[in-house]
This record gives structure tokens, C-alpha cells and sequence, in this order.
């Protein structure tokens, strides 16, 4: 998979805090999304260590956007949710590292290593303002 239900969630709380200057708490976002309040405070928490989002604490804490939604590249979302490179198919990222020791006959691996270069190189031209401007 691609994407994996938590950046759809990561994305889908970014989405929301664009809609705002202020801060939201998380119980609020959690229920504008529809996910478990503990599931998207991990999220939250994973975004804020690589200043995606920004924390407050206190009466009127929460979190919000720390960069305009043009400025956050999808990308940095997935690699920080995920927390491991974009991947098209599990597979060794370099032929020396194959664990069925068959890269020197792979006429797959190739083909597939292009396949996940091109793929990063097109997902990071999109930022979180490309999504919110979409249309369906």
C-alpha cells in the first residue's frame, strides 16, 4: 500500500487545521475527522517533531499548522507518519542487499526501482494546499 490509513489521517487533521488560525485540541479534531482521540494524538505528536504542526498547551491549546498548507510537501507527511521511505513493493532498495540473492537475474527489479523513483520524485511536488484545492 501506498498510503496507509495514517497518513490519510495525518492528512485529513492537516486538512482541517488549514481551516483555522487557532489552535485546535485534539478531542475537537478527533471528532471532525472521525478517528480515536489517542490514535490522532500520536499522529500530532509525530508531525510536531519534524515542526509540521505546532503545540500549545493551557485553556486554549491545541495544535495548528506551523507553515501554510503550501509549504507542507506531501511527501514529509508520509516519510514522518510512516516513519520509513515511500515503497511501490517490498523489495532490497540496492541489488547487493536482496534477500533471495537473485538480484543478478531480477529482471524485476529494475523495472520497479524506476517505478519508486519516479513515484517520490512526482508525490514531491505536491503539497498540503494541492489536496485542499482538489476538486472531485
Amino acid at each position: 500500500m501506498i498510503f496507509t490509513r495514517a497518513t490519510g489521517y495525518a492528512l485529513l487533521a492537516l486538512i482541517e487545521l488549514s481551516k483555522t488560525k487557532q489552535p485546535i485540541d485534539s478531542k475537537t479534531l478527533a471528532e471532525n475527522i472521525g478517528i480515536s482521540k489517542y490514535f490522532l494524538a500520536k499522529l500530532l505528536q509525530n508531525l510536531s517533531k519534524v515542526d509540521i504542526v505546532v503545540s500549545f498547551k493551557g485553556t486554549n491549546g491545541g495544535f495548528k499548522l506551523n507553515h501554510s498548507p503550501k509549504e507542507i510537501n506531501i511527501i514529509d507527511v508520509f516519510r514522518c507518519v510512516e516513519d520509513k521511505n515511500f515503497l511501490v513493493y517490498e523489495c532490497a532498495k540496492n541489488q547487493d542487499n536482496c534477500p533471495s540473492n537473485k538480484a543478478n537475474i531480477c529482471a524485476l527489479w529494475p523495472f520497479l526501482n524506476m517505478v519508486e523513483e519516479n513515484m517520490i520524485e512526482y508525490l514531491s511536488q505536491f503539497t498540503l494546499e494541492d489536496i485542499i484545492h482538489t476538486k472531485v
